[in-house]
């Protein structure tokens, strides 16, 4: 057997094909944010690699459906072979072995085929607590799914990688203007539209104006507030992942911040210039040796009322929910 071949967890032997190409396309992702993907360790790269091509081919099969109804379709599909009430194709049946053997919250990829299927047919977001279910459900709900296999169970570092799903599906949204307009899809609230004389018909007639620039440049603000909480949680996630989920954020940020600027700043990572990529890098090796990052003091307590939309999801604050009845942030309990 040729090593590229190989894999790390024999429970996989049913789809190792899978599992090899998986992790091929995997490791060509992360090399493309100028990472190491290597230093994850086999097994751990291949339950990630699972996960990244699940999301990934869901993803394919609806964008690239050739109607709604055959895009509908394919999530019922997907949502009976992982309730094991339909065979299943090889990448779920070895995705669901490794989310059971690592004891992830299924929960979070049923939130994913709900999001998926929110994407299906016009979209029109009426206001921030919609944006913010909307993140949760095709971000932050993977961002679940993977910290487990991360090392990172603390309830305080879930509730930041939350933050971050958020932060870069807001981000997504962003650099995804003029492309979702020609779907017949805005994720740009109408009440932060309508707060500027605008609403939704006005982005798909003119997706590119300049007159939605203040409200892009809200959510970049916004997604920065998301992205600088999430960080506050570095301390608490394993020292050989924690540049990379840094740097995740600082990438996306900086691509959220310059589309704003400049609409044809670039909207993949992969057509980011060497230059901006070492800057990002270096942003986030010198944040790596802050107090807080580090561990050496107390993190700024967590702001709850970012999760009052989502309260009672996994992962999110246990005190938005006391946040959204009443108006006021509790008193922080024990993470």
């Amino acid at each position: 057997m040729r090593r590229r071949d190989w894999i790390a967890w024999d429970g996989y032997a049913p789809w190792r094909d899978t599992v090899v190409a998986c992790r091929r396309e995997f490791e060509k992702v992360v090399l493309s944010f100028g990472l190491i993907p290597w230093l994850i360790p086999p097994a751990r790269r291949e339950d990630i690699a699972l996960l990244y091509c699940f999301c990934r081919r869901l993803d394919d099969e609806v964008d690239e459906a050739p109607d709604g109804h055959a895009a509908r379709t394919a999530l019922e599909a997907a949502r009976a072979e992982l309730a094991g009430t339909a065979p299943a194709r090889p990448l779920i049946a070895a995705f669901h072995a490794m989310a059971v053997r690592n004891a992830l919250p299924l929960e979070c990829a049923r939130h994913l085929l709900d999001g998926m299927q929110g994407d299906l047919g016009p979209v029109r977001v009426p206001d921030d607590a919609e944006l913010i279910r909307y993140s949760y459900r095709v971000s932050a709900a993977v961002g679940q799914l993977l910290s487990p296999l991360l090392g990172i169970r603390d309830r305080e570092a879930l509730v930041r990688a939350v933050d971050l799903g958020l932060g870069l599906q807001v981000s997504n949204i962003l650099l995804g203007v003029v492309a979702d307009a020609a779907k017949d899809r805005v994720y740009l609230p109408a009440t932060r539209l309508a707060a500027h004389g605008l609403d939704h018909d006005a982005v798909l007639a003119d997706p590119a104006s300049p007159r939605l620039t203040p409200v892009k440049a809200e959510l970049a603000a916004l997604a920065e507030t998301l992205y600088r909480s999430a960080e506050l949680g570095a301390s608490r996630t394993p020292y050989r992942y924690r540049h990379g989920i840094m740097l995740l954020g600082r990438v996306y940020g900086g691509m959220g911040r310059a589309i704003v600027a400049d609409p044809a700043a670039p909207t993949q990572p992969l057509h980011l210039g060497w230059p901006t990529r070492l800057a990002r890098l270096v942003e986030v090796l010198v944040r790596g040796f802050h107090p807080e990052v580090l561990g050496l003091t107390t993190p700024t307590p967590h702001d709850p009322t970012l999760h009052t939309a989502i309260a009672g999801w996994p992962g999110v604050d246990p005190r938005a929910e006391a946040a959204r009845a009443y108006g006021t942030v509790p008193a922080r309990p024990s993470l």
